[in-house]
């Protein structure tokens, strides 16, 4: 008997989501984004802007350095909302933990996380993360 094979390739499952296990939180898990083409350009875009707009305020005085920090909390927020999918395993006041709360009243260390994993996630090179 022939056995007959199949010219059809195996398909590959992909998901748009990685998944990763809190170290600040023991127990919180976090899905990113996995970055696509597009969603390069639109971030890169979007990064671009902010960095351009406000580094040159990190050199002067006092108030412009407090300026320029501002873009840096800013971008690290627009990270969040683009690449922060869903949390999960914590509440925050009562309720499920979510990106708009985690910005708003959630744990800085456990957004300091986040925005390291999307910005690895998303292959930042190290003169790039000096700018966003």
């Amino acid at each position: 008997m022939m056995k007959l094979q199949s010219h059809l390739r195996k398909q590959r499952p992909y998901s748009s989501l990685l998944w990763h296990e809190s170290q600040a939180m023991p127990g919180v898990r976090y899905a990113i984004r996995r970055v696509s083409l597009a969603q390069r350009i639109e971030l890169t875009k979007r990064v671009r802007e902010l960095s351009i707009r406000h580094e040159f305020l990190k050199a002067g005085d006092v108030p412009d350095q407090l300026e320029g920090s501002l873009a840096d909390l800013l971008v690290q927020k627009l990270y969040l909302e683009w690449g922060l999918a869903e949390l999960g395993g914590f509440t925050i006041d009562d309720q499920p933990a979510t990106i708009e709360a985690l910005i708003d009243k959630g744990p800085e260390q456990l957004s300091d996380e986040i925005v390291a994993a999307i910005r690895g996630e998303i292959g930042l090179s190290e003169e790039e993360r000096k700018n966003s």
